[in-house]
C-alpha cells in the first residue's frame, strides 16, 4: 500500500486499472466482483494521516479550518487520493471512522461545502458518490445522507456496476438507508449491468429489507395492509406489549380500553376465522438438512460480510410445545408461508406448483412443511394466494391458529403486510 502523502494509503493496481478501462458499466462477466474485492481490500489500508491538508480538515470535520481554506480559494470540485474521492465523500468517511472529539462537526462542514458549491455527486474510481458511501455501509450516516439528498444529490446515481445507491443498501441490509432513499424517490426499475432490477432483487435480501421496501411502496401509492406497523390500531402506541384482536388476529391493540373504543370502526372490517376464509393444513415435521436463507447466499456470493445467522433460523422443522395450545384454545400466531421457486440469478422464476410449502412463525418455535399430496385443495388455495398476492410470488404472511401439532388453520382472505422475519 502507498505511504505517499496525499494517497491516504490507497493505490490503484494495474489489475484494477485494466478493469476500469472497460467502457460503460461493468458486469460480472467483465470482472465486476474482482473489482469490488480489490476496491474493498485496498480500502482497508485507508490512513487519514496521509491526506493532503484540505482533505484532512474535511475528514476531521474541522469547520474553522474548512472555512478558512474555502475563503482562500480552495477548489471544491477537485478530487483526492488515487481513488479520486470528492470532498463530500471525505467528510462522510471521517464521520464514519473518527472517534468524536470536541470541535468535530461533520454535518456543518458538509452543509457549508454544499452551500459553497461543492458538487454532491463526485464519483470515485468505481462510481460511488458521497451518497453511496453514507448509506451502504454498516456505519451509515443518515443525517449526512439526508443533507446530501436535500442539497441535490442524485438518489439514482449509477456506479460503474450500473447500480443505484439503494441496491448497495439491499445487499448490506441497511434498513434505515433504504427508508431514506425510498423517501427521496429511489427508482426500483433501474437495472444494473447484469440486468438485475431492484424491484425483483430486494426479495432476496432478507425479511427486514423486504418488509421495509414493500411498506415504502404502499406509502407511495397510499395503500394500506393489515399489520403494516407494530402499533395500536386505536391510539398508535408502539411501545410495550400489543395484543391481537381475538376474532380476526390481524389488528393490534395496546389495551382493552383501546380495543373497545375502536370496535365501532373495526367491526366493519373485522373478518373472523370461518370455513369460507380459511384452509386447514396438516404440518409435516421433516429434518432434511439446514435451511440457508436466500439473503445469506446472496451476500456470500458477493463477498459481503454479515453476522452469523441464528441456529433457530436455519432449522427446517420444529415441533411446537404441545402445552402451549389445544383444540379448545388454539395458539394464535402470524405465519410466513414460502412456496418453492427456482433460485437462479438474476431474477426469480415462477414458483413451482407441487413442491413442499415451508411455514414458520417469528420465534421459529413452530417450523413445518406442507406437502401437496396431503390436501391438494387446501394446498392449491393457499399457494395461489401466495403466488398472486405475496412478495415476488414466493412468500406471504397470514394469521393462523395452531389447534394441534397436526392441524393448522390459516386465514387466507387477506394477506398481511410483510413482517420482519
Amino acid at each position: 500500500m502507498s505511504s505517499v502523502q496525499g494517497s491516504a494509503g490507497l493505490v490503484v493496481t494495474s489489475e484494477m486499472e485494466q478493469l476500469l478501462r472497460q467502457p460503460g458499466y461493468i458486469g460480472l462477466k467483465s470482472g465486476a466482483q474482482k473489482l469490488r474485492n480489490l476496491y474493498q481490500d485496498i480500502s482497508k489500508a485507508f490512513d487519514g494521516k496521509l491526506l493532503n491538508r484540505f482533505a484532512m480538515v474535511c475528514y476531521l470535520g474541522s469547520f474553522k479550518d474548512v472555512l478558512l481554506a474555502v475563503q482562500s480559494g480552495q477548489d471544491l470540485s477537485a478530487t483526492e487520493t488515487p481513488y479520486r474521492f470528492g470532498y463530500c465523500t471525505l467528510v462522510v468517511a471521517g464521520a464514519q471512522r473518527m472517534i468524536p472529539y470536541p470541535g468535530m462537526d461533520h454535518l456543518s462542514v458538509l452543509k457549508f461545502l454544499l452551500e459553497r458549491g461543492a458538487p454532491p455527486d463526485v464519483e470515485d474510481i468505481v462510481g460511488y458518490t458521497a451518497l453511496h458511501h453514507a448509506t451502504m455501509n454498516h456505519n451509515a450516516r443518515l443525517d449526512l445522507a439526508r443533507l446530501l439528498l436535500e442539497k441535490g444529490a442524485n438518489v439514482n446515481h449509477r456506479n460503474r456496476y450500473g447500480e443505484i445507491p439503494i441496491m448497495s443498501c439491499f445487499q448490506t441490509n441497511q434498513v434505515g438507508s433504504v427508508e431514506l432513499l425510498m423517501e427521496f424517490g429511489a427508482d426500483l426499475d433501474i437495472a444494473d449491468a447484469d440486468g438485475v432490477v431492484p424491484r425483483e432483487f430486494f426479495v432476496r435480501c432478507g425479511p427486514l429489507i423486504t418488509a421495509t421496501v414493500t411498506k415504502c411502496l404502499r406509502k407511495r401509492t397510499g395503500e394500506d395492509a393489515p399489520m403494516d406497523e407494530k402499533k395500536c390500531h386505536a391510539c398508535g402506541k408502539k411501545e410495550g406489549s400489543l395484543k391481537q384482536c381475538g376474532k380476526c388476529h390481524s389488528t393490534r391493540y395496546c389495551s382493552s380500553e383501546c380495543q373497545r373504543k375502536d370496535w365501532p370502526a373495526h367491526k366493519k372490517t373485522c373478518s373472523p376465522f370461518s370455513a369460507t376464509n380459511t384452509v386447514t393444513l396438516r404440518p409435516v415435521y421433516r429434518e432434511i438438512g439446514e435451511l440457508i436463507p436466500t439473503s445469506d447466499m446472496v451476500r456470500q456470493m458477493m463477498g459481503i460480510p454479515a453476522p452469523p445467522t441464528p441456529a433457530r433460523n436455519t432449522r427446517m422443522a420444529h415441533v411446537p410445545n404441545p402445552r402451549t395450545f389445544s383444540p379448545s384454545q388454539p395458539k394464535s400466531m402470524i405465519i410466513k408461508v414460502q412456496v418453492p421457486f427456482a433460485a437462479d440469478m438474476p431474477g426469480l422464476s415462477a414458483p413451482l406448483s407441487t413442491g413442499d410449502l415451508l411455514i414458520y412463525n417469528k420465534k421459529r418455535d413452530f417450523v413445518c412443511s406442507v406437502q401437496y399430496g396431503d390436501d391438494r385443495q387446501a394446498y392449491k388455495r393457499i399457494s395461489e394466494v401466495v403466488r398472486t398476492k405475496g412478495v415476488g410470488g414466493a412468500k406471504a404472511y397470514f394469521p393462523a391458529e395452531l389447534k394441534s401439532k397436526d392441524e393448522l388453520v390459516v386465514k387466507i382472505d387477506e394477506v398481511l403486510a410483510e413482517q420482519p422475519f
